[in-house]
This record gives C-alpha cells, structure tokens and sequence, in this order.
C-alpha cells in the first residue's frame, strides 16, 4: 500500500509539489498579516473608540495628544486590515481548500484512464477497487495535513484581525478558518475524482468541479441558515429597533426578526401602527390625566386616550439567532455534512470504477 501511495505522488509529483507550496505559502501569508497586525500594539480602547479619519471641524478644539495619537494607531491598522495584502489572504483562504481538491482530485483517476495505463494498473493492483484507494488514500494524507496547517494560521489571522474577539464563539469568516477547511477540500477532492472516475477524462472532470464547487460555496452559507440552523435558532433580547449589539453582531448567526406585541408574535403592519402612535418625550411626572408630556425618553401614546404605551404594547423586532457559543456544534454539524458529502461522492466512485470501460 505504501509503495502505490508513494507511486501515486510521483506519477502527480507536479499536483503534490504545487498543492504543498500553496498550502504552505498561503499559511505563511496568513501569519506575516497577523503578526503585522499584532506588532502595531494598538490598545483595544482606541479600537473601540476610533470611528474613522478625525477632522477638525470650524469652531471645534483640536484632538489632544493622545487621543490623537490613539487615531493614528487605530488607522494605521485598519489600513494593514483592509488593506491588498489582507483582503488577498482572506479570499485565498476561501477558495484555497476547493482549488487543492480539485487540483489534486481532477487527474488522479481520469488521467490513467485518458493515457490508456488505466488496464495495466488494475492488473498490477490486483482489484480497481483496491488501486483507487490507495490514490484516494495518498490524497487524503496529503490534503489534511496540509489544510490544517492553513485552517489553523487562518484562526491567528481572524485572531489578530478582531483582538476583542474569541474566533471560536464568533461566526465572522468561521467557513474560511478552522477545520473546516479539511472537510471543504476533502469534499472538493471526493466530488472531482468521482467526476474523473465517471467521465473518464481531466478537463472535463477539472472544468465541471469548478462550476459545481464554486457554486456550492457560495450559496453554502445561505443555504444552511435558512434550511439547516433556523429551526435551530433561539431569541435574543427585546430591540426596541432593528440595531445589532456589538456582541450580536460579531459572535451570532443573525437569522430572521419577528415583530412582538404584548409578548407575542404580531403580524400587523409596523409602518401604519407607527404612523398612527404619535411619539412624545417622557416627563419625570405624569400630569392628573396620566400623560407625560415634555423632555426625556421617548415613548408612543395611545391616540384614544392619549395616555402613554407600556413597553409591551409597543411593536417590537426580537432577533433569531445562532449563539456564537454553539460555535462547535455548528462547525461540526457543517464539517460532518461536507463528510457525508465526501462518501456519498467516495461510493459512486468505487461503485462506478468497476463498471467503466478502460478508455
């Protein structure tokens, strides 16, 4: 077994040289841009407190010295953070996994089938089914190590990137970092070398895993949120309005909003219901009638008795969400899918390997 792994590397020594320099090379980008980001040392109150480019408007008083020095540390790192470099990374990390799938899965089969050596290695192998393992073997040892060692300087960049932020309770980029990034190449891989068993030649098999891989990783997300993890979602707090919290929108999976009256779901129009509410400002003091005229919080008043809404009688959006702390269960649950995927492509290989005519 080891002899035909070993074979098969040499007989794609190109695929298995490229794939390697581009795992590793790729993993190396990612760590010089974390490690650009963490030696700027920006103290994360300036993150938090920097909302762009300060300009010193007419009749307003200049920045102290450190505040502005605090913005010009914030800039300077979003410029390495949104900047070439960065965005270059953060979509090789997308798209890297399918592509050393596919580079390595789109020969490894079609190619001995297209050059005619397919009968001679059946023969020497002694099973086909026996001869494509031991290649779909030799691509899994060498697309898992390497994919972890991308997912993994793919968590530090995310890590450096956000430095308030746990990259695992968070979903930002949570399909493009991590291990799943073993499970989206092994898919690539069992899909295109099926398709190479099927069809019998690399272009072909190269050219449709491209289509068919690209456009499932670009529908994957919104497909798993509406048809997957909604069932699953949980409700956040009562908004009074539409705005993510900072924690929402950095760690959850925003799924869907629901209008709430009185505690429960209310299908009614929110525009006309606001229209008709006139909304005033909350005095410390009701007047003898009960209404609060005056300066304070705004609130919305009963047009009928001019009296002022409770909170709960007031249309209210609720969040439906996937908590970043079930940030585990959604990776596995989306890697054992792409699993599930990988055999059910893995089958119809060796199902169709015996099959297939030798040309």
């Amino acid at each position: 077994m080891l002899t035909r792994i070993w074979l098969t590397y040499k007989q794609h020594r190109f695929e298995t040289i490229a794939i390697a320099l581009v795992c590793l090379g790729l993993a190396a980008a990612a760590l010089i841009e974390a490690y650009r980001l963490n030696s700027m040392n920006v103290p994360l109150k300036c993150l938090e407190s920097w909302q762009g480019a300060y300009m010193v408007g007419p009749g307003q008083p200049p920045l102290d010295a450190a505040t502005q020095r605090c913005n010009d540390m914030a800039q300077a790192f979003s410029n390495i953070k949104t900047g070439t470099d960065a965005g270059l990374v953060r979509m090789l990390l997308a798209f890297a996994p399918l592509l050393v799938g596919i580079v390595f899965g789109a020969p490894i089969v079609a190619r001995e089938i297209e050059t005619g050596t397919a009968p001679l290695s059946w023969a020497l192998s002694g099973s086909r089914r026996r001869w494509l393992f031991s290649k779909v073997l030799a691509g899994v040892l060498l697309i898992v190590p390497l994919m972890l060692v991308v997912g993994l300087a793919a968590d530090v960049f995310e890590a450096a990137q956000y430095p308030d932020l746990n990259v695992y309770a968070s979903y930002i980029d949570y399909v493009s970092r991590g291990a799943i990034l073993v499970f989206w190449a092994l898919a690539a891989f069992a899909g295109t070398f099926a398709l190479g068993t099927l069809l019998g030649r690399t272009m072909p098999a190269l050219i449709v895993a491209l289509v068919v891989c690209f456009f499932v990783r670009g529908s994957w997300e919104a497909g798993m949120n509406h048809f997957v993890l909604r069932p699953f979602a949980v409700q956040t707090s009562l908004e009074q309005s539409a705005n993510y919290t900072p924690d929402s929108w950095y760690n959850d999976i925003s799924l869907y909003q629901t209008v709430y009256m009185d505690g429960k779901p209310w299908d009614g129009d929110v525009n006309a219901w606001w229209m008709e509410h006139q909304q005033v400002q909350v005095s410390a003091t009701p007047d003898a009638s009960g209404f609060v005229p005056g300066g304070g919080e705004p609130v919305y008043v009963d047009p009928a008795t001019n009296k002022p809404l409770a909170p709960s009688q007031v249309p209210t959006y609720v969040n439906f969400v996937i908590p970043g702390a079930w940030y585990w269960n959604v990776v596995v649950l989306e890697s054992g899918l792409l699993l599930l995927g990988s055999l059910f492509c893995g089958v119809i290989a060796f199902v169709w390997v015996d099959r297939r005519r030798p040309y």
